[in-house]
């Protein structure tokens, strides 16, 4: 090195650009000391001149070196059963991956049985795990000193108060409605640090040996119990299901009788009705038949008022016809002796017609007729 800077790999520094460099150098480091990557479920706090100043989300975020630092002097925990010794474990839940780091994943909280008094003075251990998880991390730092001490002694007080409540009958069946009280009175108490209690699970409720021999005996009677109260439900069922399929059944048969009768009367009624529509149609067409006759007679006679000569004399030809042969001793006579008779009778009618001078009696001649008769006699 000269007096003019300092000669680097054929390079030569004066003061200024040296100081420019180390000055750059450090900047680099100060700023990249600036940068933190949060990993994801986990947040960090930051503090500036002791204050609380921001929560690091996960991802990358940036602070101000020697102005911003993480803040590390806390510890936030949970506790987990231990079944092999019966115990507790304390399991934590800040400043992993890295220091400072604070985990907002759901966390268990698993207490030992603790004990507890029913409202019958019976002495109950419950055994209750619960569900939470940080919502708001400065919070849990900053407003509670030991959250997860804080959290087992509020579980198994909440506890203790919701158990007093029930008898030890009610104990058996209210596990679900005992939790989701608990987890409800949790909630309220934990909003100020910033937790929130989204489960608790009642998972064994334990009596002293005897109460517990006797509510089992209990409780097998009670099943028995119940158990013939439901066979019981199901012969009546059984019974009551027998005795409407037996009313149905008879509710089908008088319907379908009904039906037949009905039906049989309608047969009846519609056959007499269309037997008296042929009786009249006939009957209607017979006097109609002889109506027509009767009409075409009278035109005939007043045409050929001798047509009723020749009427008259068929009538009496069919009375004799009818009496000879009702009778044992009549007398048949051939048809041209007959003709003779009638021939006879004419010529006998003509004659006294002759005689007084074509004068007809009122009977024989028509009403006009007579009027011209007698107005040829004026």
């Amino acid at each position: 090195m000269d007096a003019s800077g300092l000669n680097i790999l054929g390079i030569t520094l004066s003061g200024w650009n040296i100081f420019f460099l180390v000055f750059g150098v450090f900047t680099v480091i100060w700023i990249l000391s600036g940068i933190h990557n949060v990993m994801e479920g986990n947040v960090r706090l930051v503090e500036r001149f002791g204050k609380y100043h921001k929560t690091l989300r996960p991802g990358i975020n940036f602070t101000l070196p020697g102005l911003d630092h993480i803040k590390t002097d806390f510890e936030l925990h949970t506790y987990h059963e231990d079944p092999s010794t019966g115990g507790i474990v304390k399991f934590e839940i800040s400043h992993g991956p890295k220091k400072g780091d604070i985990s907002v994943k759901e966390q268990i909280m698993d207490p030992t049985e603790f004990d507890t008094i029913a409202s019958d003075n019976a002495v109950v251990h419950p055994d209750v795990i619960a569900y939470f998880s940080i919502i708001d991390a400065h919070k849990a730092v900053y407003n509670v000193s030991n959250l997860g001490d804080s959290l087992l002694k509020l579980i198994e007080t909440t506890v203790r108060q919701e158990v007093g409540r029930q008898d030890s009958d009610t104990l058996i069946t209210a596990r679900q409605e005992i939790g989701n009280n608990v987890q409800r009175e949790l909630e309220k108490a934990t909003a100020p640090w910033g937790t929130k209690v989204t489960r608790v699970e009642i998972q064994e409720i334990r009596f002293d040996k005897d109460l517990q021999d006797n509510l089992v005996r209990q409780r097998e009677s009670e099943l028995v119990k119940r158990g013939e109260v439901v066979e019981a439900q199901q012969e009546k069922e059984v019974r009551i299901t027998k005795a409407e399929g037996i009313r149905q059944e008879e509710i089908l048969k008088a319907e379908g009788k009904k039906q037949a009768l009905i039906l049989e009367a309608e047969g009846k009624f519609e056959a007499a009705r269309l037997e008296a529509e042929g009786k009249f149609l006939q009957e209607s067409r017979e006097r109609e038949g002889e109506a027509k006759g009767m009409t075409a007679m009278g035109k005939a006679l007043r045409e050929n008022p001798e047509g009723l000569i020749i009427l008259d004399a068929l009538q009496a030809q069919a009375k004799v016809a009818a009496s000879i042969g009702e009778s044992d001793n009549a007398l048949i006579i051939p048809s041209e002796t007959a003709g003779l008779f009638g021939v006879l009778g004419s010529i006998t009618k003509t004659l006294k017609m002759m005689e007084n001078g074509f004068n007809f009696s009122k009977s024989e001649i028509p009403h006009e007729e007579d009027n011209e008769v007698e107005k040829d006699k004026s």
